[in-house]
């Protein structure tokens, strides 16, 4: 069991207390046993009584989504990252008509990508990481990464290797931008971290890890591969230190040849002192010339082989996780490795078909990867029918060294759709007919039959979740859907607003619109559920930001044609636009800057390291790094549709530029130029408070954008 590390599962109360926390009028009629079911492996069993459910399964992941699959498919309610529909509090739970036993097919249910941790995660508090884990739980989830606190092992290897407190110090990152230097891709912003934050991050992950570690579910840590500071040489005379050259606009890390002899002593002192603040795991992820870097003189086989002996030597028998990605693993680095402690994370199956991993991989246990948003954007899309079709007929390939899923989005908490079908996929053997469990979602998302409700889905599923896999690679993130050119840093010629996102769209915008106005003919008594209300949000925030690609040309052809009036009409039109989507996006706490921004204040000991985190958390969303990194293509990398960044930055932003193209064209002069990067570094560095909590109400929102639209009922 690749799960080895987790703590022995002896009692169902981690789980008991789970359901107490998220269905807290349910969880009584849950009886809860840990149990063998099947000679074959882990699986789960559902039988019982109405009113007295009982699961059963051999550990606690499996045994929580025993309860989320009866919630789905007996009971008709929904456990969601965006929302609950958990039906009246006097809910009697009906009885299975008969029993369901469904096998566990995989033995590892792995989620999260390295740089949840910047993207989402990077403030949160315990209180909103368990929230997480109880929903990974309960879908089923056995594997999670923690990368909060390896800053303070990070910390004490190079203290151990002669740093000054000082020196060390001024190399960590903050938090939203440190999983980027995990990865050998960038040091040194925002310098420099103090070692209050770094006793608190690590006194944090401990209680993370102690979350998974009761819930039976496996912690996967950081390993060691060889990054230093750039200046490592100068401390150590004669160290072999690789420059690893740019990242994006950023200086990478220096990365010491693990034949140096200065290597195994700071591998050795990296995993001492990480076994003594978190203890062991079995799986550790190291991720060596991500996206770039280089090798130098070093061969590339030898240093794998060093690396993976130092893991070894710490953790006898754990797994080095890998990321199947662009150029990643190398096969250099996979024919020199002892495959079978290796496990590959292949998240590019949603962009480019990749039917030969097996041989690629060169026999290494693999994950099919699940990616469809990046930077935690608020994009609407994914490739469903990579995960629904594609995953379960390659799983059954002769020889198939799948044994896992990975979720592996860069930000959490969008595309529940998505989210729902893809940690569903671990549980079936065959492929999955999308259009029948789309109706299912319809069900269970708001809680009875409607056929608005089916029309709706049945609509977003041909067009934002109807792409697949093709191999193009001209156009962008192709495994993501297009991003909204309101966010984009305005040009009259922009295609996406992130360097990377999709520069066209997968579907006809025109053909999105429909469902709009079916979801919003949905039934008045079930419009009170959150998942309702976070749906239809969404939905019409994705409509209102398609307009966005229909508008810019427009706007463009009136300016070029010196077309004053229209062009004053269609940018006052443009902006409206913007404060309806605003006004629609502060009605739910999914889409609200605020929410972002009240993690940070309690990490701070005073007001400069305040200013210092509030940059941090700001900038990750706008300008991202400093100018050179902005200006080479990282700003906007991680816009999304929030009330707050709507209103507060987006929107300035296009009004300046329309004014400057206004002024113009009166003056018949070429427009002035902008400089967008100081415009975002004076927001980051504003102290703002925005709204954590809904204001007004969503369907008088949505409707209004609708009728602006021509799409109301």
């Amino acid at each position: 069991m690749l799960c080895g590390s987790a703590n022995a599962q002896t009692s169902t109360k981690p789980a008991e207390e789970v359901l107490q926390r998220v269905m807290p009028s349910l969880a009584p009629q849950f009886n809860l046993k840990l149990r063998t079911i099947s000679k074959e492996g882990d699986s789960f069993r559902i039988s019982g009584t109405a009113g007295h459910i009982q699961v059963e399964a051999a550990t606690l992941p499996t045994l929580l989504y025993g309860v989320n699959w009866y919630l789905k498919y007996v009971a008709h309610l929904q456990v969601s990252t965006n929302g609950m529909q958990l039906g009246p509090a006097n809910t009697v739970l009906p009885a299975s008509p008969q029993p369901i036993e469904k096998p566990a097919l995989y033995k590892l249910r792995y989620a999260l990508n390295e740089n949840v941790d910047g993207y989402s995660a990077p403030y949160w508090d315990e209180a909103r990481w368990r929230r997480e884990i109880d929903i990974l739980a309960l879908s089923g989830t056995n594997a999670i990464l923690i990368e909060r606190g390896a800053d303070l092992v990070l910390y004490k290897t190079f203290r151990d290797a002669g740093y000054s407190d000082t020196a060390i110090r001024q190399w960590i990152t903050q938090p939203a931008h440190q999983n980027w230097q995990l990865m050998g891709n960038m040091c040194c912003f925002i310098e420099p971290i103090s070692i209050e934050l770094l006793h608190k991050r690590a006194e944090s992950a401990k209680k993370l890890i102690a979350m998974l570690r009761e819930l039976g579910i496996t912690p996967v840590l950081p390993g060691y591969y060889g990054i230093v500071p750039a200046d490592f040489a100068t401390l150590h005379p004669g160290a072999h230190v690789i420059t690893q050259g740019d990242w994006n606009g950023f200086t990478r890390p220096g990365w010491i040849d693990p034949r140096d002899p200065n290597f195994a002593p700071l591998a050795a002192s990296f995993y001492r002192h990480q076994h003594e603040l978190y203890g062991d795991s079995t799986i550790y992820d190291m991720e060596i010339f991500q996206e770039g870097g280089a090798a130098g003189d070093v061969p590339v086989g030898e240093a794998a082989k060093l690396i993976q002996t130092a893991l070894e030597k710490a953790h006898p028998g754990s797994l080095w996780l890998m990321m199947g990605w662009q150029d990643n693993p190398m096969p250099a680095v996979m024919n020199a490795v002892d495959t079978s402690r290796v496990l590959v994370a292949d998240i590019e199956q949603g962009r480019i078909p990749r039917e030969d991993r097996d041989h690629e991989f060169r026999g290494a246990q693999w994950l099919y990867g699940g990616l469809w948003e990046f930077g935690g954007r608020t994009t609407l899309g994914a490739p469903l029918y990579d995960y629904a079709v594609r995953m379960p007929k390659m799983a059954k390939l002769p020889g198939s060294r799948i044994v896992g899923t990975a979720l592996f989005t860069e930000g959490l908490d969008t595309n529940p759709f998505a989210f729902d079908l893809y940690t569903e996929m671990a549980w079936h053997s065959d492929p999955v007919d999308l259009a029948t469990w789309t109706d299912g979602y319809a069900l269970r998302r708001y809680g009875a039959e409607d056929l608005h409700a089916k029309r709706a889905w049945q609509i977003i599923l041909k067009t934002a979740y109807g792409y697949r896999a093709d191999g193009d690679k001209n156009h962008g993130e192709r495994d993501a859907s297009h991003d909204s050119l309101f966010s984009a840093q305005p040009s009259l010629t922009t295609l996406h607003a992130a360097t990377w996102s999709p520069d066209v769209m997968r579907y006809r915008p025109e053909d999105l619109q429909p469902a709009l106005t079916e979801l919003l003919q949905v039934a008045p008594n079930l419009r009170t559920t959150d998942t309702y209300k976070f749906d239809l949000v969404d939905l019409a925030r994705q409509v209102m930001a398609n307009e966005s690609r229909t508008m810019l040309p427009q706007i463009k052809a009136a300016y070029e044609a010196g077309d004053r009036a229209k062009f004053a009409a269609l940018t006052t039109h443009w902006l409206h636009r913007m404060q309806l989507l605003d006004s629609l996006l502060q009605t739910n706490e999914y889409f609200l800057l605020g929410r972002w921004l009240q993690y940070v204040p309690p990490w701070a000991l005073s007001p400069a390291e305040l200013a210092q985190l509030n940059y941090d958390a700001r900038s990750i969303l706008t300008t991202w790094g400093d100018r050179h990194a902005s200006e080479y293509g990282l700003h906007e990398y991680a816009n999304r549709d929030w009330a707050g960044l709507t209103s507060d930055y987006y929107l300035p932003r296009w009004k300046m530029y329309f004014d400057t193209l206004s002024t113009a064209l009166e003056t018949k002069s070429p427009p002035k130029p902008i400089d967008w990067y100081a415009f975002g570094d004076e927001w980051n560095r504003k102290s703002t408070n925005y709204a954590a909590t809904p204001t007004n109400q969503t369907y008088p929102a949505a409707l209004a954008i609708a009728s602006d639209l021509n799409l109301a009922p």
